[in-house]
């Protein structure tokens, strides 16, 4: 029996949701948050294995669940060495941040190499693209941001979420029919 890529691809997502508003929401418990810790890195892992063509950022992305789960597991337990794994949260997460960013940048060229004028080949599904992405690393940030209780300076988790759901409306709207009528 196997899992079509389709359900692996659903069920990972689930798994995304599950942590991200357990986390978000104070009042749900935390063993939510290891069950869709848990639950990504099963389906990923999936993912991976299903793969035909396997890229760095596939891999950094793996790194960075099971690395985030192992923190906050050892977090939740209150178990030592604690830091060493925030410490390699953190690496994983800027590893994960400079493919991720170098994915969109390539992608970005590829959409925009065949003309001179940036204006006359980005069209609204373009832009929706680019900042689906975008609002997709800005959330990530900002979960990580939330459960693990990092800020910097100003930078914080519920600033990062407001620009990620922000850039993700504006994604939406971009993309609407309606509103280009």
């Amino acid at each position: 029996m196997s899992i079509s890529k389709q359900k692996t691809a659903l069920f990972f997502r689930l798994s995304i949701s599950v942590t991200v508003f357990s986390a978000l929401f104070k009042f749900m418990p935390s063993a939510l948050i290891v069950l869709g810790a848990f639950g990504m890195m099963v389906f990923l892992s999936l993912q991976l294995y299903q793969k035909d063509k396997r890229e760095p950022l596939d891999y950094v992305r793996l790194l960075l669940i099971v690395v985030f789960s192992s923190n906050y597991a050892f977090i939740l337990l209150g178990l030592p060495y604690v830091h060493v794994l925030t410490l390699m949260t953190k690496l994983a997460l800027i590893a994960f941040l400079l493919l991720y960013i170098k994915q969109i940048i390539t992608s970005f060229q590829d959409i925009t190499q065949n003309t001179t004028m940036l204006l006359s080949s980005f069209s609204r599904d373009d832009l929706s693209y680019l900042l689906a992405d975008l609002a997709t690393v800005y959330i990530v940030i900002a979960s990580l941001f939330k459960i693990l209780h990092w800020e910097i300076g100003i930078l914080n988790g519920n600033l990062l979420l407001a620009i990620g759901l922000f850039s993700a409306l504006i994604s939406l709207i971009a993309t609407s029919r309606e509103l280009g009528k």
